[in-house]
């Protein structure tokens, strides 16, 4: 009973799958063709790339990769497509193989796979574009039949362009500035520091640290540092894109031994991925000048300046008679000189009788008094005003380039000065060229007269 049931289910099992075999059949006589040809060919040929996706000057590096397989492909030609938007930096190849217009011949003495490697950048104006590197690969004949012809395999590899990422860094840099050459002990030098930003973002959290002699004494500085032991220090949280100033002023104390002033500035701040970057010391130096010795004191300047005047006094006061009787007279000056400031006298102008007086020579010795005086005393005290002595006074008004010298003025004396000094700045104005440019001749002086007319009165 079984074995009737099995002989009559095989059949039927067997027709059901006859379609299926039959499918398998046609796919595996279809395939054999494939295979055989595949097998066929001489040589295997690929392109890889380094990345599929790159941006306008980034490096890319492409492999032409070859396996002969058969004797005849011991001798290949590859030659590379033209470029479009690729520019090749270099190419390295292989011994075996030599290069002409982007075309390598390649003669093996074996069927060792070989490879030939080409850097390449994507060109400007590429973002957004799918560039393709390709080649191809033929059996190089040289002149050889056509029986062992072989398609050429053309290989290709694509890279997607995208645009550049932009980072943003700070680029911070510092320098240092005197605005002197030299420092002299005692008189202040300004220092200008330039911290520029030459990045395309903010630089935060800048250290600025400037190093001066300990000896120097810092008396002004915008914005206000961190003093220490020589040490300027300005915190500054943020510096644009651009320059900043720090300034700073400081003296060297005239009690120092140092021969040349020292000066360095550094600094740090914060790059984009989190770290420290820390310039190194820039360096300023400034020669130190040596101080003015003090000249030693002479009784003999004083003692001329003595003579000098004792001789004008006698001359002025005493040319007839006793003091007091000489002091009699007109309510103004008793005398009046108006002196060019290189000492000439211009005019000359005495309510009373001087027998016996040379009036050049006491209006040069009163010129000789002033500028020995004025030489001798600290610039910043301003020009003579006024010499006194027991029994009389002569008041010194000085001019641009004239000066009045007025004996014995009565009344207020200051008054006097201040009234004579408005008449003798309206004489220098009227007389301004001529008296610039005067050189000791009797050029005429506009308004001479009445300056002195209404001095003397």
């Amino acid at each position: 009973m079984e074995s009737m049931i099995l002989a009559q289910l095989t059949p039927r099992r067997f027709r059901a799958c006859l379609p299926l075999i039959f499918a398998v059949c046609l796919v595996l006589v279809a395939s054999i063709p494939a295979v055989a040809g595949d097998s066929e060919r001489p040589v295997h040929a690929s392109i890889f790339v380094s990345s599929t996706e790159s941006s306008p000057a980034d490096n890319l590096s492409f492999w032409i990769w070859i396996e002969p397989l058969k004797q005849k492909a011991r001798k290949l030609v590859i030659t590379e497509a033209p470029l479009d938007g690729l520019e090749v930096l270099s190419t390295t190849i292989p011994d075996s193989c030599l290069e002409s217009r982007r075309t390598w011949v390649c003669i093996q003495d074996d069927l060792r796979p070989f490879s030939i490697a080409v850097q390449a950048v994507a060109g400007p104006g590429t973002e957004g574009r799918d560039l393709v590197y390709g080649a191809s690969v033929a059996l190089w004949k040289n002149g050889e039949g056509n029986e062992d012809s072989m398609d050429p395999i053309q290989l290709s590899s694509i890279v997607h362009v995208v645009p550049a990422s932009v980072v943003g860094e700070p680029k911070v840099d510092v320098q240092l500035e005197a605005n002197e050459s030299a420092i002299m002990p005692g008189n202040p030098v300004t220092y200008r520091v330039d911290v520029t930003n030459l990045g395309n973002t903010t630089a935060h959290n800048v250290s600025v640290v400037v190093t001066i002699p300990t000896a120097m004494v810092v008396t002004s500085a915008a914005p206000e540092p961190t003093i220490r032991d020589g040490r300027l220090t300005w915190i500054l949280n943020s510096v644009p894109v651009g320059s900043t100033w720090l300034f700073f002023t400081a003296t060297l104390p005239p009690a120092n031994a140092l021969q040349q002033v020292d000066a360095a500035v550094a600094a740090t701040y914060g790059n984009a991925s989190g770290g420290q970057v820390r310039l190194a010391n820039v360096p300023t130096s400034l020669v130190v000048l040596p101080m003015r010795p003090q000249a030693p004191l002479s009784p003999l300047p004083a003692l001329f300046v003595l003579a000098v005047l004792a001789f004008v006094l006698k001359s002025l006061f005493l040319p007839a008679g006793p003091i007091i009787p000489a002091l009699r007279g007109p309510s103004g000056p008793a005398e009046v000189f108006l002196l060019h400031r290189s000492g000439i006298l211009l005019h000359h102008v005495t309510p009373i009788h001087s027998a016996g007086l040379d009036s050049d020579i006491v209006g040069g010795m009163l010129s000789a008094i002033r500028m020995f005086v004025e030489t001798t005393m600290d610039p910043s005290t301003g020009p003579l005003q006024e010499i006194r002595f027991r029994g009389g006074s002569i008041v010194f008004v000085t001019g641009e380039n004239a000066t009045l010298a007025a004996l014995n003025a009565k009344g207020n004396r200051v008054r006097f000065g201040r009234r004579a000094l408005g008449f003798l700045r309206q004489f220098e104005k009227s007389n301004a060229q001529a008296l610039k440019n005067f050189d000791g001749g009797a050029s005429p002086l506009l308004g001479i007269d009445d300056l002195m007319s209404r001095i003397s009165s």
